[in-house]
């Protein structure tokens, strides 16, 4: 692979150097590392990296799903008519009412996924599972933690 540069930056990684009549680069340099554009620069695909990326993965996921009793839940469910509704604040009143009449409520629940790559398809972490009064505790408590003031002040 080549990598070509312009002003000291990376501009291309190749396989091989382009013409520079049409591209306006100082110098090829021919490497055996792997990179990746990360953003608008090339970057080594190393070890470092790949640990930068589950790290983000990571923290997308903690953000999109919150952990209960009965696993993962998604915090914005898509319903079956397309629309988006926020599992917490829209869902949970109808669902704590169907678990006090006695109705058996089933929701989607997911295991926490390895973070070594992107998930396209969730389907394989994913369970139907039967809501419980333990499960709506723990919806209740992620609720008061979302709303916990936060006190950035010094004292």
């Amino acid at each position: 692979m080549y990598i070509g540069y312009q002003n000291n930056k990376i501009k291309f990684y190749v396989e091989a150097p382009l013409n520079p009549n049409f591209y306006p680069i100082d110098r090829w340099v021919e490497t055996e590392d792997e990179y990746v554009l990360d953003g608008d620069e090339y970057v080594i695909k190393d070890e470092a990296w790949e640990q930068e990326q589950a790290n983000k993965r990571e923290a997308d996921f903690n953000k999109a799903f919150f952990n209960t009793s009965l696993g993962y839940v998604r915090r914005s469910v898509t319903m079956a008519d397309g629309s988006h509704k926020d599992f917490l604040s829209d869902l949970m009143p109808t669902i704590k009412m169907g678990l006090e009449s006695g109705i058996p409520v089933n929701i989607l629940t997911y295991d926490k996924p390895p973070f070594d790559e992107d998930v396209t398809d969730w389907t394989e972490y994913q369970h139907q599972v039967v809501v419980t009064p333990q499960f709506i505790q723990d919806c209740f408590l992620q609720l008061s933690a979302d709303f916990a003031p936060i006190n950035n002040e010094e004292e």
